[in-house]
């Protein structure tokens, strides 16, 4: 199974500097995927168009069944940053991988490989985003306050979140392809899952490549310290086990950097996240070790109040 061909189709759809969520909404549907939202969300620094996509499973909720739900959450600040660039930025990569995985989803459905369970995927789309300073590069910002967007981005149906976004402006996962985080559930970091491992090794035919998070990386970006980027805020919404998918460089490349964007890279880590849906879904592999979180919470309890303190009460 490849999904080049999706993430080539879709890398062209958002180069478009006039690209907006009806016409990604327009190529998608024509594509076969039916469940489209569509919303436009304004903030202090412009406006992006907000996408929800329902891949439904044959047992899934929407349909009555009790299948898991796995949501996918393209995270990014924006696919431009124009007029100050022109072009695709690197940090497009979260909101390729998931509309190419959307896609991939759909054709396998079409043909009759349909999934156990519904798939939620959502991202936004916005061709000139703003920038910001970061260290040891700049990245990305958002037209949109970040809380807003998080809410939007995380449904309460999603029983898992695999968080997809370019984390390439950093010194401290130096590995060309993509990577994959612990899993963070309530504020707890737990250990990296075997069953994820197993699929990223199957799927690039190497060892796993694992992000060091850290507590500063999931402290809501209200708190201001050093995040290495957003992938994992979608934490902070939601009680379902949250697991990043990083892309990553050898060297540091800004999240604003044009010309940055590695195809191959991209249709591996859509592959990973087509393989988890199939098998999460399915309920043939799981995040966390459930006996092992019922343990934690019994000797050591929560502390998801603590660490989700400076987010916006509404």
């Amino acid at each position: 199974m490849s999904a080049l061909k999706q993430v080539l189709e879709v890398v062209d759809l958002l180069e478009d500097p006039r690209v907006t969520g009806e016409k990604a909404k327009a190529f998608l549907e024509r594509k076969g995927v039916d469940e489209i939202e569509v919303k436009e969300v304004r903030g202090e620094k412009g406006k992006t168009d907000f996408l929800k996509i329902r891949i439904p499973g044959k047992r899934g909720k929407s349909r009555g069944g009790e299948a898991p739900t796995l949501g996918v959450i393209g995270r990014l600040g924006g696919v431009g940053a124009r007029p100050e660039l022109l072009g695709m930025v690197s940090d497009a990569d979260g909101a390729i991988v998931a509309l190419a995985a959307a896609l991939k989803l759909a054709e396998l459905r079409k043909r009759g490989d349909i999934l156990d369970g519904d798939v939620l995927i959502t991202t936004h789309i916005c061709p000139n985003a703003p920038t910001m300073p970061h260290k040891p590069v700049p990245m990305m910002s958002s037209p949109v306050d970040i809380f807003e967007l998080l809410k939007l981005e995380v449904d309460e149906e999603m029983d898992a979140i695999l968080s997809v976004d370019a984390t390439k402006a950093n010194l401290v996962i130096n590995h060309t392809g993509f990577s994959i985080t612990p899993v963070v559930k309530e504020g707890w970091i737990l250990k990296v899952s075997e069953d994820l491992i197993n699929i990223y090794m199957r799927v690039t035919g190497e060892p796993a490549k694992i992000v060091p998070i850290t507590l500063q990386d999931i402290l809501p970006f209200s708190t201001k310290v050093y995040h290495i980027n957003s992938m994992m805020q979608p934490w902070i919404y939601t009680k379902a086990p949250v697991v990043g998918i990083a892309t990553t460089t050898m060297l540091p490349v800004p999240g604003s950097a044009t010309g940055a964007t590695n195809a191959m890279i991209l249709e591996q880590a859509t592959r990973f996240v087509v393989e988890v849906a199939k098998e999460f879904t399915a309920g043939k592999i799981r995040f966390y070790d459930e006996s092992e979180w019922e343990t934690i919470m019994s000797v050591h309890g929560r502390i998801d109040e603590i660490l989700r303190r400076g987010v916006p009460s509404k």
